[in-house]
């Protein structure tokens, strides 16, 4: 049973990594333009340099999996078992997962009213 779940989470992390090659560059689009939109208050110019950073990296990882990916694609040796493209693809929808939970909570917080002191 556990095989049977761990495999399912494997090709589930893979679909999303699929659809992930061509999604993180669109919600990286999104996030930015909708960040740097923000005022110039030192919270906002915080917040967008933390969205171009986990930006970066998410492209960045973006690519290389997907590099990984084509190779694996092209080439008649892709790694030591036959789910060595399934595995890449899984790691690039545990990275679009954590992407966009880091893209709400920026969200959320360029979002949040500012609060007074409390007394």
């Amino acid at each position: 049973m556990r095989e049977f779940l761990f495999n399912g989470l494997i090709y589930l992390l893979g679909f999303v990594g699929l659809a992930a090659v061509g999604l993180i560059p669109c919600r990286v689009w999104q996030v930015l333009r909708d960040t740097l939109k923000g005022g110039r208050q030192i919270r906002n110019i915080v917040l967008a340099f933390l969205a171009i950073f986990f930006a970066v990296v998410a492209l960045w990882s973006d690519v290389y999996i997907a590099g990984r990916v084509f190779k694996c694609l092209a080439r008649t040796y892709c790694g030591p078992s036959i789910a060595s493209g399934w595995v890449y693809l899984a790691m690039l929808g545990v990275v679009y997962i954590i992407f966009e939970i880091i893209c709400f909570a920026i969200r959320k917080a360029c979002r949040a009213k500012e609060v007074g002191p409390v007394i």
